[in-house]
């Protein structure tokens, strides 16, 4: 009989999610925003991201289901992308201008 203690499901995406990629979304001389995606399953992909703004302050989350979960990275890139954006207030111009210019080229190859 198996008597080892019974992990719930949080537990698993916890364990998991310490095996992540790292995206370099913008590295200019002042600003680097790094977006993290983990594998969770087979379709499953959740996000954290590492951020060093200009001012000296950063910012970090290892990947987790706090945003949700996305069935394929393209998704979970362009979700990031699109919080980037609408947080633009706290980034430089030169920073907003590389995430457009990233989430154009991601879109296009699809529209053709």
């Amino acid at each position: 009989r198996d008597r080892s203690v019974s992990r719930g499901l949080g537990d698993v995406y916890k364990r998991q999610l310490r095996n992540y990629k790292k995206d370099v979304v913008v590295d200019n001389r002042r600003e680097r925003v790094v977006l993290l995606i983990g594998q969770v399953a087979p379709d499953k992909f959740a996000i954290g991201y590492d951020i060093f703004f200009a001012d000296g302050r950063r910012a970090g989350r290892l990947p987790s289901l706090e945003f949700g979960y996305f069935v394929r990275e393209r998704e979970a890139k362009l979700y990031f992308l699109g919080y980037i954006k609408q947080n633009r207030s706290r980034f430089l111009p030169s920073t907003i201008e590389a995430v457009d210019d990233l989430i154009r080229t991601i879109i296009q190859p699809g529209l053709f």
